[in-house]
C-alpha cells in the first residue's frame, strides 16, 4: 500500500510506503506538501532499473562535487544532507530518422563556402522525463543509465509518479531526435549551417523507472538540489557559490585594470 505526496511548490509527486510520513518535497525541500488524493488511472512502467551504487557510495560522489569548484561555498562541504533514494519515470524511445539536409561548407570561393545537400537515415534514442520534478537538463546530464538489467517496477519501492502521456513524451522525443541527427549532419559533413527535413519513424515507446538518489537543502533562504545517478554516481545540481571569492576576484581585477589604466595614462602624458 503507497500514499502519494505531491509538492504545492514544485508540483513533484512522490510515492512512498504508506507507512512513511514525508515532511518535505524531495526535489525542493518545501514544506508545503500534501496527500495528493488523485482518482485518474496513473500511467503503469513496463520496466524499472536497478541501483547499483549505496547510499554511502553516492555521498561519497556529492562530497567530491561540492570540493570540485573553488567557487563554491565552503559551508556546502560540510552540510549535513539526507540523501534519497528514488525512482524517476522516464520515456525510452526509439525511432528510425530520414533526413533530408541542405547546408553550406567551406570553400576557396568568393562566399568563402559552397553548398551541399544529402539525405540521411539513422536509429536513434533518446529519454524525455515524465517528471514534475526533473528538468530535461538534469536528465541528460546524468545518462547514460544501464539498461541491460532492467527488471519488473516493484511499486513499493519509493518514486515519483509518472506526469507526461506516452503522446506528450513523443512530441519532445521528436524535437530531441531531429536536433540529435542534425548535429551528428552537421559534424559528419563539416557543415557551417544546415536546414533539414525530418521523419520520424517511432520504433518503441517504452516508460521506464531509473534510480536516482536527491539530496534538497535550503542555503540563504533558498532551495537547492542536487540529483546522482544510482548506476554511475554522474551527479548533477546547481551549487551556491562564495560571494566573499567572486568580490575578491572581481577586486583584484579591478585593481590591476585602474593600475594599467594609470600607467598608460603616464605613458602617454
Amino acid at each position: 500500500m503507497t500514499t502519494v505526496i505531491q509538492c504545492d511548490a514544485c508540483g513533484g509527486s512522490v510515492a512512498f510506503d504508506a507507512g512513511r510520513q514525508a515532511a518535505r518535497c524531495l526535489f525542493c525541500g518545501s514544506v508545503a506538501v500534501h496527500a495528493d488524493d488523485r482518482d485518474e488511472a496513473v500511467l503503469t512502467p513496463d520496466a524499472m532499473l536497478p541501483f547499483e551504487i549505496a547510499r554511502a557510495v553516492a555521498d561519497d560522489r556529492f562530497r567530491r562535487w561540492a570540493r570540485s569548484s573553488w567557487w563554491n561555498a565552503a559551508p556546502l562541504r560540510h552540510l549535513a544532507i539526507e540523501l534519497h533514494p528514488l525512482l524517476l519515470p522516464v520515456w525510452r524511445f526509439d525511432a528510425g530518422l530520414e533526413t533530408h539536409w541542405a547546408g553550406l561548407v567551406s570553400a576557396r570561393t568568393r562566399s568563402g563556402h559552397v553548398p551541399r545537400s544529402g539525405l540521411e537515415h539513422a536509429e536513434l534514442s533518446t529519454l524525455v522525463p515524465a517528471s514534475m520534478g526533473l528538468a530535461e537538463a538534469e536528465l541528460r546530464a546524468l545518462q547514460p543509465f544501464r539498461e541491460g538489467t532492467a527488471a519488473r517496477f516493484d511499486e513499493a519501492l519509493p518514486h515519483e509518479v509518472p506526469a507526461l502521456s506516452e503522446r506528450g513524451a513523443a512530441e519532445v522525443a521528436r524535437g530531441q531526435l531531429e536536433q540529435e541527427h542534425r548535429r551528428r549532419i552537421m559534424r559528419s559533413h563539416e557543415l557551417r549551417r544546415c536546414n533539414t527535413s525530418v521523419l520520424v519513424r517511432v520504433r518503441e515507446a517504452r516508460l521506464l523507472m531509473v534510480p536516482i538518489y536527491i539530496g534538497s537543502f535550503r542555503f540563504r533562504d533558498r532551495p537547492w538540489r542536487f540529483v546522482i545517478n544510482g548506476q554511475t554516481g554522474a551527479v548533477t545540481g546547481r551549487a551556491p557559490l562564495d560571494h566573499r571569492k567572486i568580490a575578491a576576484v572581481v577586486g583584484v581585477v579591478l585593481a590591476v585594470l585602474a593600475g594599467w589604466l594609470l600607467l598608460r595614462a603616464i605613458g602617454i602624458a
